[in-house]
């Protein structure tokens, strides 16, 4: 599997990274030998980079994935977490949104200085290894706060920020960054701090391409590590355009639909199935460091895996561009 370095640090990351939001029961409940499996299965494959949060099933990722990684060499891979929640004990057992079943745990939401350092803390113990490689400020995005976004974006800047930049200096992580859905917010944190990366869900895929707009420019001039997510907007990419199928977490637009037969069209007349040109697509910018995957089954695996390494003829690319399907100023 091919590395790149991310930004401007020494770290070197697979083409495919582990998403660790299934394990915290994302949408469907999973057991704990399902999810050993897969962590482990995704190691022997040789992904390198590990991502998961302290929302994610409240808790429940980050102790499967500590599960399987403490067995392992810790210089053999790369740790992501992220920061923004702690989580208090709940007495009564609840269910919330979309982890189908988590520990009992809530979530509080906390930007301050000491928030991200309770959270930090916490997710050490919960992930039980001895090592957080890369912290993210998490979802300080419009999908989470709407018109209120700036609000969070003060208090992230002047308290989750400077938490991130100690536990830097103290050799503690070794990158800071964002975890968003929102180009121009990334390009909002670029603009104001000094960020080693950033992870960006969604906007630039197959269907969306606005982070070539200002952030894609401000993270090639400041050496910005960049890792994608939702690299499949959350399902249609990946499945097509059935009736449970999703595209950012909802159902899909008319419009949307539209552009995705158009796309499958071109895909078809080259016999490239649309998740391998999905993925090549987005991993094919250099600026791209890693693609980070939710995964919860082995077999997605392995067939992510076959679509990344899927012959794709140049052609393909150049119908979509003619098409105005993808944007003429990727570099493909």
């Amino acid at each position: 599997m091919q590395k790149r370095n991310l930004g401007n640090t020494d770290i070197q990351l697979t083409s495919i990274g582990f998403g660790g939001a299934p394990l915290g029961n994302l949408f469907e409940e999973l057991n704990e030998p399902e999810c050993f499996n897969i962590v482990k299965k995704s190691y022997e494959m040789n992904i390198n980079l590990f991502d998961t949060s302290p929302l994610y099933g409240y808790g429940l990722s980050e102790h499967r994935l500590g599960n399987f990684l403490k067995s392992i060499d810790p210089d053999k891979y790369y740790l992501s977490t992220k920061v923004g929640r702690y989580l208090s004990p709940k007495r009564n057992y609840f269910k919330e949104g979309k982890f189908k079943g988590h520990i009992n745990f809530e979530p509080n939401l906390d930007y301050s200085y000491d928030g991200v350092m309770r959270s930090f803390d916490q997710s050490i113990h919960r992930l039980a290894v001895s090592k957080i490689d890369i912290c993210l400020i998490h979802d300080v995005d419009r999908y989470n706060f709407g018109k209120d976004v700036d609000i969070y974006f003060k208090q992230a800047m002047e308290g989750a920020y400077k938490a991130l930049n100690s536990l830097k200096e103290q050799k503690v992580i070794k990158a800071i960054g964002v975890g968003l859905n929102d180009a121009d917010i990334c390009t909002k944190f670029a603009n104001e701090g000094d960020f080693d990366c950033m992870l960006l869900a969604g906007r630039y895929t197959l269907i969306d391409q606005s982070a070539l707009d200002e952030f894609f420019p401000i993270a090639k001039k400041n050496n910005i590590g960049i890792i994608l997510g939702g690299v499949f907007n959350s399902g249609i990419l990946a499945k097509g355009i059935g009736d449970n199928v999703t595209y950012w977490y909802d159902k899909i637009p008319p419009e949307i639909k539209e552009k995705y037969k158009k796309i499958s069209l071109v895909c078809q007349n080259h016999d490239v199935p649309v998740p391998a040109a999905a993925l090549q697509f987005s991993y094919s910018n250099k600026l791209i460091s890693s693609m980070i995957l939710g995964i919860d089954r082995v077999e997605q695996l392995e067939q992510n895996y076959k679509y990344l390494n899927y012959p794709i003829p140049k052609k393909l690319w150049s119908d979509l561009i003619k098409e105005n399907l993808i944007d003429e100023r990727c570099m493909i």
